[in-house]
């Protein structure tokens, strides 16, 4: 399974409550602020195949997509 990197790219996106979440070198998916709370939006692979995250980091990048967030 592939592991689940956050990465949150600036002020102006932190601002936004936008983090990244990266599977090896794909873009997953980018959390979003939605009624008042914060969720993530997982977009379609390029090459049509489902995602495969590994859970546990998948959990802990957006516990940590959420505190990095918080800091701005």
């Amino acid at each position: 399974m592939t592991k689940v990197m956050v990465i949150v790219t600036g002020p102006e996106e932190a601002y936004d409550d936008e983090a990244e979440l990266w599977c090896a070198n794909e873009l997953l998916g980018v959390t979003v602020l939605h009624d008042g709370r914060l969720h993530l939006r997982i977009d379609p692979r390029a090459d049509g195949e489902p995602w495969l995250a590994d859970v546990e980091t998948l959990a802990s990048s957006l516990a940590e997509a959420q505190e990095r967030l918080a800091k701005y």
